[in-house]
């Protein structure tokens, strides 16, 4: 299976959680393949395992490859406007001079933040722009019931970090398969987590592999298993 990753949790449907959240699609855009099931040993103590699981992406149809399609003007207008007075509302408490405007795809919502001071939104490491998204999505969710994605980015914060993890996932990558030696790249969120996965992506020399619990998860590049 190419192009794949794994994923471990306590039981194979906790793993499949992990995988959809780790690289922001649905189960049914992914092929599974259990590796383990997992066990809870003698009386949950002894010789417990955890279930284990690889997954890559279902390929698309030919017709369904176009990059980013405008979206229906039904519900997704409203949503979208909902996120952008929300946004609006929770920056002015922090800043005097944002300027939000929304770009809508076939599947997702995209806010884009314009400010004389980005640094204090965007926040180290762009946690603050994070948190920023997280309450904004709940929000939106609570009001809507929808699986929109919605996504924030504050004067092209998100493609700077892309282009910045992209570089050091290859410069890790290259370090990996020198070596033979796994390399651990410090916790990130979710969004970072998926740029590295798709950086190595196509290499088949490595393997990416995330550990940890919580929205700031670690990611472990391995050097790829050899087939007996």
């Amino acid at each position: 299976m190419l192009d794949s990753h794994e994923f471990e949790g306590k039981t194979k449907d906790e793993a499949v959680r992990k995988a959809c959240e780790e690289l922001q699609v649905s189960e049914a855009q992914l092929e599974i393949e259990v590796l383990s099931y997992g066990s809870t040993g003698i009386f949950g103590l002894v010789g417990t395992r955890k279930a284990k699981i690889k997954v890559s992406l279902r390929k698309a149809p030919e017709a369904e490859v176009d990059e980013e399609k405008p979206c229906r003007e039904d519900e997704t207008e409203a949503i979208a406007e909902i996120a952008k007075r929300t946004l609006e509302d929770i920056t002015s408490f922090i800043l005097d001079d944002v300027n939000v405007t929304v770009a809508k795809y076939h599947d997702s919502i995209r806010l884009k933040i314009e400010t004389s001071n980005p640094a204090i939104l965007i926040g180290r490491h762009g946690k603050t722009l994070d948190a920023l998204q997280y309450v904004v999505r709940r929000i939106v969710r609570k009001k809507m019931s929808t699986r929109v994605r919605i996504s924030f980015d504050v004067e092209g914060y998100r493609d700077r970090r892309k282009a910045s993890l992209t570089q050091l996932a290859l410069r890790l990558g290259e370090k990996v398969k020198r070596s033979g030696k796994p390399a651990t790249i410090s916790p990130m969120n979710a969004y970072d987590r998926r740029v590295v996965h798709i950086a190595l992506k196509d290499d088949a020399s490595v393997r990416t592999h995330s550990k940890g619990g919580g929205l700031f998860r670690k990611l472990i590049i391995l050097p790829q298993k050899k087939d007996r």
